[in-house]
């Protein structure tokens, strides 16, 4: 198996790990940062991004976040 394969792998299994552990704390309500801000930085790393839309989960955070009203980075957050 050729090494870009098997980091590959490695990350698919990496995300379905963050994925499961933070689908269990939401079940559980036992909630874990240090897991949180690892597959946080894992879709940094990556580049992984969101328009954030109003109604939407990542909106609805951006929502109750303590910015101004008239801060740029509020009004860059709730862009549709």
């Amino acid at each position: 198996m050729k090494k870009r394969e098997q980091l590959e792998q490695l990350q698919v299994l990496l995300c379905d790990t963050y994925k499961d552990s933070i689908e269990e704390m939401k079940e559980t309500g036992d909630y874990n940062a240090a897991l949180l801000n690892g597959a946080r930085q894992l879709l940094k790393d990556n580049d992984v991004v969101s328009i954030t839309e109003q109604g939407t989960p990542l909106g609805n955070l951006a929502e109750v976040l303590p910015f101004n009203e008239d801060d740029e980075t509020k009004q860059a957050a709730q862009q549709s």
